[in-house]
């Protein structure tokens, strides 16, 4: 899958195509992006957590997507997510801390987690990420999308809330993360049950 972006036609939104180069770039935009404020990681352990994560996923997640935005051969976003069956991690902790109506309606067998997103800094508000966003979610088998955001970030919340996420929870925790909002959205209905 590789389209244009809409109002940068030098912009494609493609698949990673599973090539070790393309991961690094995404890598090194994915440093950049959670080493600033209010996210402040430390560039190794944000680099080793994002090559972990994108082995484990790739391997034991279904439906498992990396989405890069292309600038010939700079990477300008990235938007990574997977299926969250029964038994997940992540899922299990966001449900525990839901009333049990939230966690019926957003997660079912057909939830997808929007796992990361990221746009470089000279690139952000460019539409880059609604773009990554879209094809990430595009013709996903999944009745529902959950992702989590930092409360403090606050323009990532601004964000999810004009492209239609809705917000479910505030002030979750899991493990030692910071503070997080889970937002959701439904996504076709003719796939729900």
């Amino acid at each position: 899958m590789s389209r244009e972006h809409p109002s940068q036609p030098s912009v494609q939104i493609r698949a990673w195509s599973g090539r070790q180069q393309e991961l690094h770039a995404a890598a090194e935009l994915y440093v950049t992006a959670f080493t600033e404020p209010p996210y402040d990681e430390d560039p190794e352990a944000s680099r080793a957590s994002f090559f972990d994560r994108v082995a484990r996923y790739s391997s034991a997640k279904p439906d498992f997507r990396l989405m890069l935005a292309w600038n010939q051969t700079e990477v300008l976003g990235l938007a990574l997510g997977a299926g969250t069956p029964s038994g997940d991690w992540w899922r299990e902790n966001i449900i525990a801390q839901l009333t049990p109506d939230d966690a019926e309606e957003w997660f079912d067998e057909k939830t997808f987690a929007v796992v990361e997103l990221a746009t470089s800094a000279s690139h952000r508000r460019s539409g880059i990420a609604s773009a990554l966003l879209s094809s990430l979610l595009e013709d996903i088998p999944y009745s529902t999308a959950v992702l989590s955001a930092y409360s403090e970030a606050d323009d990532a919340q601004r964000f999810y809330r004009g492209q239609g996420w809705t917000l479910i929870a505030a002030g979750v925790h899991i493990g030692e993360s910071p503070e997080l909002c889970v937002f959701g959205m439904h996504l076709n209905d003719s796939t729900r049950e």
